[in-house]
């Protein structure tokens, strides 16, 4: 855990050492971020974080736990925006978190919207929030991520996500998870990269074929999917400590053009 001071000080979870050395080993070239948050630390001061414009979003948010969960996505997000400058060397923030903005396209991805207090081109972003956790990935290119509580229902309606071939294949490489777990995950390798490939068009689940997984220990591995059986995509995904699954993908040199 660390704290970030601002205006209002928050205890932030820090992900497993394993599952962050994945992305890095996975993504070198993105100068990657993750900021995650239980959404129960999040209380009505911490809207200093936000500016003038979301501020009024917010208050358009009338149920609590939408209310809670939009406003800790954006609380990760403008954390992972100064832990992605401090990696860079960069200014720790160039400016007051609430001097700048999270719009989002008419897909619904976010990106950091320039203000004009704004000298330098901001980074991708990418948001994703699962019962009681907010989680954002900050990275120089197009990204995803996704974590995702692992809940029955996923099981139910499993055939909405995975094929047979697809669900072979996590039965024998990941033997030592449960069959909520290898659906969680999968589940979440899919969300994350659905979100990446945003700019271009959101695939559906069952266009995303999970095509090879490489196991790296008992609670992380790397999730390869294709769209088109051409230069699969990497994805770092692993159970949390908290039980919840995750997982993200960015863009690089080599998986620009691969699906």
């Amino acid at each position: 855990m660390f704290v970030h001071n601002s205006n209002q000080s928050i205890c932030f979870d820090a992900l497993p050492v394993e599952t962050l050395n994945l992305g890095y080993a996975l993504f070198p070239d993105s100068c990657l971020s993750i900021a995650t948050l239980p959404l129960s630390r999040i209380n009505t001061k911490l809207k200093q974080w936000l500016h003038k414009e979301e501020l009024l979003k917010l208050d358009t948010f009338t149920y609590k736990k939408r209310h809670t969960e939009w406003l800790g996505g954006r609380i990760c997000s403008k954390q992972g925006l100064h832990n992605y400058l401090k990696q860079q060397n960069a200014m720790a923030m160039p400016f007051k978190h609430q001097q700048y903005k999270i719009s989002s396209e008419d897909s619904g991805r976010p990106f950091f919207a320039r203000t004009e207090d704004s000298k330098f081109s901001f980074p991708e972003l990418s948001i994703s929030h699962s019962k009681d956790f907010a989680v954002a990935i900050v990275s120089r290119t197009y990204c995803g991520i996704d974590i995702q509580y692992p809940a029955e229902n996923l099981i139910r309606v499993k055939e909405r996500f995975i094929a047979d071939r697809e669900e072979f294949l996590l039965q024998e490489t990941l033997p030592q998870l449960n069959t909520l777990q290898q659906l969680t995950l999968l589940w979440a390798g899919k969300e994350a990269v659905k979100k990446m490939l945003s700019p271009e068009g959101i695939p559906g689940f069952l266009e995303l074929t999970l095509v090879n997984i490489t196991p790296h220990n008992d609670s992380n591995a790397v999730f390869s999917f294709s769209k088109t059986g051409k230069c699969p995509l990497p994805v770092a995904t692993g159970i949390l400590d908290n039980g919840y699954g995750l997982a993200f993908c960015c863009e690089t040199t080599k998986t620009s053009n691969s699906i």
